[in-house]
């Protein structure tokens, strides 16, 4: 029996070991099997020469050159004529970090489920093949429905028209959805998983945005008709980001409508990608409240959890719709207690400069003259200046990085947050990739702003900007946008100082028992031995 591991092993052996063209060869195979039984209507005594012109002249065109002579392609033919197409493209892609195959089956069952709303007849699929776990069963259950799916690359594009050459309700285009698409219609509803983080080489001054998920969003609610729905996932940043993912939010709330926004369980696109994600229904109908909550997974299916649900006007009033602090129950607590006498309130950026620090990679770790502040290096709000690791560099290659007095670090990855402030400086120090800088340019205490930081509604807005799900990741332009309370210097101050009275305290305290704890342990020790 033909295995696929036998068909990998042939193309292995001319050096052929890459998916995308291990699945363009399988896909050859197929096309030419078909072509060579409507021609003869039969597969019994293949002739080899006959079979390696009727594949040229069937597949090259649309796949490219075939990179072999008649014998090699007769014997490739016969490893995988009978191979399961779909099968093999689950089994070739089942751990794809390239965004080939992303949604789980249980997503695109969720995305099924949305079809039966009895007003759906168009739908567009982009990048269909990030879904092909469920997109079978999708389209051969909505016969009564139409479809278009995209894909950027040929080969892609022409996997799908394979698959669905025999369906008569399903149109395969070859488009970007991070460029300008050349559609013929609108549609009841859009369903996409957009490529998170890239930046295509567009025209800029099309779209808000230059980062593919904003590009994508944009460029998709233009071909929703007046009752259609969009369905996207998103990176958590597309929900809090300033500056033209702002400007973007604003726009779609003043052309559309949000529908509902649901938070992803951890995991659901791994290995795809660990960033926090969230599931946007955006309408162009009006809708009478927006529904807050997640997506939980249940005996197979994913079913929504709603937790809360606002008006659409509650959004407007917003600059972001970071879901944490929506469904906050002390939201206006929250938010609203930054304020006060005295004290006015200021997003981060507005006061200070904030950077990562340098990538440094293991084989940068050697003795040198400037040490490297890292996650380990950050202790109960302190920085252990020993230990550190260091690098063997000239100092003004790496000085952007290199911290001063008065800045304030925190942890941008890992598991755990961490601040602290640069009181002293010993010795010449740079930042670690895993650590935010924020060096302030006003009259703001470093002390203060951590105070703030480490406190409970601190950490809560803190998490608020976390891209990602288990494993931290704050990028320093998001947290920039962080508002804070900021009193008067004096306010800060006197804050600062009892703080460090009350801290003082505490480890003193904590010292003292500590001290007699052992003393009496080894009383009652000493006492076994008596």
């Amino acid at each position: 029996m033909a295995t696929l591991f036998h068909f990998q092993e042939l193309l292995r052996q001319r050096n052929i070991i890459d998916r995308d063209q291990i699945t363009v060869e399988l896909l050859r195979i197929h096309l030419t099997q078909k072509a060579y039984e409507q021609k003869y209507n039969h597969l019994q005594g293949v002739d080899e020469a006959s079979l390696y012109e009727l594949m040229k002249e069937t597949t090259e065109k649309r796949l490219g050159y075939f990179p072999g002579d008649p014998s090699w392609f007769y014997e490739l033919f016969q490893a995988g004529k009978e191979i399961n197409f779909i099968q093999a493209l689950k089994q070739i892609f089942q751990k794809d970090r390239s965004g080939v195959m992303v949604s789980p089956a249980y997503l695109v069952d969720y995305f099924s489920r949305s079809l039966m709303d009895g007003h759906i007849e168009t739908v567009l699929i982009a990048e269909a093949h990030k879904h092909l776990n469920g997109l079978i069963e999708l389209i051969e259950t909505n016969l009564d429905k139409t479809f278009v799916l995209t894909a950027e690359k040929k080969w892609l594009a022409e996997v799908l028209k394979f698959l669905f050459a025999h369906c008569n309700h399903v149109e395969v285009l070859q488009v970007s959805i991070y460029s300008l698409l050349p559609l013929d219609q609108e549609f009841d509803l859009i369903i996409a998983i957009p490529a998170f983080g890239f930046k295509p080489e567009v025209n800029t001054e099309r779209f808000m945005t230059r980062e593919s998920e904003g590009i994508a969003a944009e460029n998709l609610l233009d071909w929703l008709n007046e009752f259609g729905e969009l369905q996207m996932v998103v990176p958590a940043r597309f929900t809090f980001s300033g500056g033209s993912f702002a400007k973007l939010r604003s726009w779609i709330l003043q052309h559309f409508n949000i529908k509902s926004i649901f938070t992803l369980p951890e995991g659901t696109l791994r290995p795809y990608t660990g960033m926090k994600t969230y599931l946007l229904t955006i309408s162009h109908q009006a809708v009478d409240s927006i529904q807050l909550g997640s997506l939980e997974l249940k005996k197979g299916q994913f079913l929504p959890r709603v937790q809360k649900e606002i008006f659409q006007e509650e959004l407007e009033e917003r600059e972001d719709w970071r879901i944490e602090l929506l469904l906050a129950d002390d939201q206006e607590d929250l938010l609203g207690g930054l304020a006060g006498p005295n004290r006015e309130v200021v997003k981060l950026k507005e006061i200070a400069e904030l950077f990562r620090g340098k990538s440094i990679m293991k084989s940068h770790i050697q003795p040198g003259e400037i040490s490297v502040l890292n996650i380990s290096n950050i202790e109960d709000g302190e920085i252990i200046w020993e230990g550190m690791d260091t690098i063997d560099e000239e100092y003004r290659k790496v000085r952007r990085y290199a911290l001063e007095p008065g800045d304030l670090v925190i942890t941008c990855r890992g598991t755990v947050n961490k601040v602290a402030v640069v009181r002293e400086l010993p010795k010449k120090v740079i930042a670690s990739a895993n650590i935010i800088v924020v060096r302030f340019s006003k009259e703001v205490m470093s002390e203060y702003v951590k105070v703030f930081l480490e406190s409970p509604v601190g950490t809560q807005l803190v998490k608020t900007f976390q891209r990602g799900s288990t494993v931290m990741n704050i990028n320093p332009a998001d947290l920039g946008e962080m508002e804070i309370p900021l009193p008067d210097i004096e306010e800060q101050r006197k804050i600062v100082e009892e703080y460090r009275k009350e801290h003082q305290l505490y480890f003193e305290t904590v010292r003292k028992a500590k001290e007699r704890w052992e003393k009496k342990r080894q009383q009652i020790y000493d006492q076994l031995l008596d």
